[in-house]
């Protein structure tokens, strides 16, 4: 029995381990990623947000080009109707979409093989004996017979139709999205700005209420200072104090403080001091 229930855990172990490898393949390939990101974001980023005048800007260099291409149409049969001779040439093989390669032999015998091939080569297979037109003084110049720039007007007017039918929709509905957006942020910032200020504004009121408070239950500074004497100045008197200075002198107590009879008939005298002085007697002074 121990030697059948001992490969599990070993197959348990052998499952952590395939976990943990994979998890750390997980983690390197989601560190690679995002430093990638922040690689390419910083370049990728203007690009998207220039991206509908780029979208506009390739129309234009589009529509540029096919213009140039009728222009140099036009200046060609131009040239060829100047001087305008005819011959019969053969399609050559290794045509493709870009030329149409013939030879044709000119009114002076000599053979010609233009590079860039026959204008408005349409339908033609190689092979195929066709009439060209040709420039007598530049035989490199030449077209099919009966063919002139109008048949290239319309394919190049269709392209120029199509690009600007995709572009205009696609720009001005990428750049309207791009206004809407920043709108919105622009809206965020400002009510996220009015926030802080409301916010900044009611915990001032609180602290400038807790300072009232705290000032109301401890007492003003001013008042403290006006209770506080000065050093040196005489304590105020108390109200008793005031009450028994104010009180009048009963007459015979005025009398004993004047001056007292002794129980000999002297009479003693109490100056302010308090000291008691023996008073002349009236004999006294007689004599």
């Amino acid at each position: 029995m121990r030697h059948l229930a001992s490969p599990a855990p070993v197959r348990i172990r052998r499952l952590h381990l395939m976990s943990t490898v994979t998890g750390a393949n997980t983690s390197a390939t989601g560190r690679l990623l995002d430093e990638l990101a922040g690689l390419l974001l910083p370049v990728v980023m203007p690009l998207v947000r220039r991206l509908p005048a780029m979208i506009l800007v390739l129309a234009g260099l589009i529509s540029l080009m096919g213009v140039l291409v009728l222009v140099g149409a036009h200046r060609d049969d131009a040239e060829i109707r100047a001087h305008s001779a005819v011959a019969t040439a053969e399609v050559l093989p290794g045509s493709d979409f870009s030329r149409t390669l013939i030879a044709f032999t000119t009114a002076k015998g000599e053979t010609v093989s233009p590079e860039r091939g026959v204008f408005y080569p349409r339908g033609l297979q190689p092979g195929q004996i066709v009439r060209v037109e040709y420039d007598s003084t530049h035989p490199d110049r030449v077209r099919v017979l009966g063919r002139d720039a109008s048949v290239g007007s319309l394919p190049i007017g269709l392209m120029l139709l199509v690009t600007w039918a995709i572009a205009l929709p696609v720009g001005f509905s990428l750049r309207g999205r791009q206004l809407r957006r920043m709108e919105a942020d622009r809206l965020a910032a400002s009510i996220a700005e009015a926030t802080a200020a409301a916010t900044g504004g009611s915990s001032a009121a609180s602290a400038g209420k807790a300072a009232k408070a705290g000032g109301a239950a401890v007492g003003e500074p001013g008042d403290a200072a006006r209770d506080t004497p000065e050093p040196g100045a005489p304590e105020p008197a108390s109200a008793g104090a005031v009450a028994g200075a104010s009180e009048p002198v009963d007459a015979g107590a005025g009398a004993g403080a004047s001056g007292a009879e002794t129980s000999g008939g002297d009479r003693v005298s109490v100056d302010p001091a308090g000291e008691r002085s023996p008073a002349k007697s009236p004999s006294t002074d007689a004599a």
